[in-house]
């Protein structure tokens, strides 16, 4: 049989860095991915139909450790967020998903004030030609070119945590001041932000009706320049406050935050100032012609509610920091020791955006000070929009290409996932606040297999088989109930066995949701729970479970030989019913609600697709046949990934679930793919890529180095993100960085690397 698949090497030619129109990429000194942000501000875009795009009018890029985040926008302002004990802002602005903050430099000379604001949309950050805006692996970088000659340059730097569960959750801006003139200059530079402590749940909730209130309070040592905020915390309706390491929907322990400036120029005057809860950094100085000035304002979160401990953190910050003059950010170094090397890469796109995710990945995981584990987000608008972390599916396949890059984070996230359940093998869908699952009509299917595939990818990528002896702690945490992460594994298998179960067809089924968390939208779970079957799921056993029974057999653990044998049996009769079900069918229905309920079987959709491909006794032929089929119906005619439907199945518009490319989809296939046509997948790699994005979509900035968890397909709108949540103003919602677009990519791409 013939194929006609994407030519890798002419999706190289049509795929040029030039094609960039609001930036461009470049290399740092050390290798590392670099872009410049050369588009407009505010932002706006329209679509084919002449329509408002709604992409948010500031774009940004991500920086962070295990214990912070900071998101640095084009403007020059940030957002510096928590995630230890809840999610959320400290410096959190009116504007939703924003963060306030202001640079400015005041020309004093001869006694007229001349202020220019360096950060905000509508400030000269907006000015191509004078200001230049540089965002790489832990570092954002603007450089002004401003009156009298004077050269201002802004760099924001993050350290990369050095193991779990560890990092110093503070960031450095780095204030470089040249005089290129030939007449000195008395000057004023100020660095301020705001100490607005707002978690992500409340922020659409006005501030006088949120159910806590947080107000800082500020005191300030002077000789050591050095400002700390206390922010204390009090109940805005009738609540019971437990204890602090109890689990609770609401923040009772918020961090203190904290601004140091740190100057070694004598003549300078250096002071810290607090109006209300906003905490600045004012330095007057006379710079001389050709003379540069180098001074920094650390900022970060502390437990300690002291200036020693702040002072000793401080110190702990810029221990191996590089060159304040560095381009690159003071902590390159760390940065390209913490990142896999691919110096061999010859492919200039891959090299680039390998590294791009794995500084993203590395940058977004977060410490949990409630699990006492650190585990990769999902992000976009679970994570930063409504601060929750859900679900554990998203969790365990961000921990995928930790399995190489950084085995200790992926073990670490799915002791994170473990740490959610009960001694029943039940896996709760997610919290939300600190350690606190709310109540929810969700009864998710598919948690163990999504485990049982990042289990198995670990065991047999790390060959860490001691793993399999360790204890974890069962869901709640402060209970310290403990057993062993075998013992867990068997729990969960005879969950899915018993408690999921099997429909009428001998399929899995499906209770509330498999992947899908909206099938049942419109045809509710109170009436099909108990007899919808899930194709996805079937054929995720028949994908999964073979390499985990290998992992498993390959530990020699004693204590798994029954655990073996039972998962066995069950993909057996499995395989039988699922292949029975799909017969001589070109692609696997989707799902069976009831007899007369069935989905995906005169239409394709993905969902099962991909991991029908990765069946290992399926015959190369039949995936051959397969693929072709699922390709023509499904990929052609769309310019970056594969949309989820052949057509909409439930009468609306045909985007999100219905309709649109979700990365968490489309890169199973690949993976399935792969195991038959080691160059198409690649050719697919390609096709996914950020900058395919930018070469087809090259005026959305959503997408080309980052993305939400889904794009529109040409069905509707396409290459537009479809929030999926009512909100006031799309453009004030937060679009990008989900771990999907991320973490699938780089796995993926070791993946193919594996293949001789």
């Amino acid at each position: 049989m013939k194929f006609v698949f994407f030519s890798l090497l002419i999706l190289s030619v049509n795929i040029k860095a030039d094609a960039q129109t609001i930036g461009s990429w470049c290399f740092s000194s050390k290798g590392l991915p670099v872009y410049q942000y050369t588009g407009k501000l505010p932002f706006s875009a329209v679509d084919k139909q002449g329509k408002d795009a709604e992409q948010p009018e500031d774009p940004f890029f991500l920086l962070g450790n295990y214990r912070s985040t900071l998101i640095t926008h084009a403007s020059g302002r940030y957002q510096f967020i928590t995630a230890e004990r809840v999610w959320a802002r400290i410096n959190g602005d009116d504007q939703t998903n924003y963060g306030w903050n202001e640079a400015s430099l005041t020309f004093n000379n001869n006694k007229k004030e001349k202020e220019i604001v360096l950060t905000g949309i509508n400030t000269i950050a907006a000015n191509q030609a004078l200001v230049k805006k540089l965002f790489g692996v832990g570092f954002a970088r603007y450089s002004y070119q401003l009156p009298n000659s004077i050269q201002c340059t802004r760099t924001l730097s993050i350290k990369p945590s050095e193991k779990i569960n560890t990092g110093n959750p503070s960031f450095i801006v780095t204030i470089n001041i040249k005089n290129n003139g030939r007449q000195a200059q008395r000057l004023t530079y100020s660095e301020k932000m705001l100490v607005n402590y707002v978690p992500n749940r409340t922020q659409y909730t006005l501030a006088e009706n949120r159910p806590i209130v947080y107000h800082a309070n500020i005191a300030i040592d002077q000789q050591k320049k050095m400002a700390i905020a206390r922010v204390d915390y009090k109940a805005n309706t009738f609540l019971v406050i437990p204890d602090k390491g109890e689990r609770f929907m609401h923040d009772i322990a918020p961090p203190s935050v904290f601004m140091v400036l740190k100057n070694d120029n004598p003549k300078d005057v250096s002071t810290l100032t607090a109006q209300k809860d906003t905490l600045a950094s004012n330095i007057e100085l006379v710079i001389k012609s050709n003379e540069t000035k180098v001074f920094s304002v650390v900022i970060g979160l502390a437990d300690v509610k002291n200036f020693d401990g702040i002072e000793r953190q401080v110190m702990d910050l810029f221990a191996g920091a590089g060159s304040t003059l560095a381009d690159d950010g003071l902590f390159a170094q760390q940065w390209k020791e913490k990142l896999p090397d691919l110096s061999k890469e010859k492919n200039e796109i891959l090299r680039r955006e390998m590294l791009w995710n794995a500084h993203v990945i590395e940058a977004s995981a977060k410490y949990s000070e409630y699990y006492k584990e650190t585990m990769i987000p999902q992000g976009s608008v679970y994570s930063y929009h409504y601060g929750d972390n859900i679900s554990m599916r998203d969790h365990l396949q961000g921990a995928l290409p930790a399995c190489y890059t950084n085995p200790e984070l992926a073990k670490s996230s799915i002791r994170y996932v473990i740490k959610h359940s009960d001694a029943d093998g039940e896996i709760k869908r997610g919290n939300s606040g600190f350690g606190y699952t709310p109540p929810s009509i969700y009864k998710e299917s598919d948690p163990q297999l999504y485990l049982f595939n990042t289990l198995a990818e670990y065991l047999l990528i790390t060959k860490d088989y001691n793993f399999l002896n360790e204890k974890v702690t069962y869901y709640p945490a402060e209970d310290g109930k403990q057993d062993l992460l075998i013992n867990r594994v068997k729990k969960y298998f005879i969950y899915l066995r018993d408690e999921v179960g099997t429909g009428s067809h001998g399929l899995v089924k499906m209770l509330n949701s498999d992947w899908s968390d909206s099938f049942f939208h419109k045809y509710s779970p109170n009436v099909y729970a108990g007899t919808a079957e899930s194709h996805l799921n079937s054929a995720m056993v028949l994908a999964v479970f073979p390499k985990l029974i290998k992992a498993l057999e390959s530990s020699g653990n004693s204590n798994a030989k029954e655990l073996i044998i039972a998962m066995e049996n069950y993909r057996k009769s499995l395989d039988i019913a699922f292949m029975n079900d799909l017969g001589n069918r070109k692609f696997a229905a989707r799902a069976f609600l009831n007899d007369n309920l069935k989905f995906g079987v005169d239409e394709v959709c993905i969902e099962p697709q991909g991991y029908l491909l990765q069946i290992p006794s399926l015959p190369i032929d039949r995936k051959k046949e397969i693929y072709e089929y699922v390709k023509r119906k499904i990929s052609a005619p769309e310019k970056i990934g594969i949309r989820t439907r052949e057509r909409p199945l439930w009468g609306r518009n045909p985007d999100g679930e219905d309709g649109g490319i979700w990365y968490s989809l489309e890169y199973p296939l690949l993976l399935g793919v792969a195991s038959f046509d080691k160059e198409e997948a690649m050719a697919l790699l390609m096709k996914f890529s950020f900058q395919n994005f930018a070469t087809q979509y090259p005026d959305y900035w959503v997408g080309q180095w980052t993305a939400p968890d889904e794009i529109n397909s040409t069905l509707y709108r396409e290459g537009i993100y479809a929030f999926w949540v009512g909100v006031p103003n799309l453009k004030t919602a937060f679009q990008g960085y989900c771990s999907h677009p991320h973490t699938w990519p780089l796995f993926c791409y070791f993946k193919l690397k594996e293949l001789k």
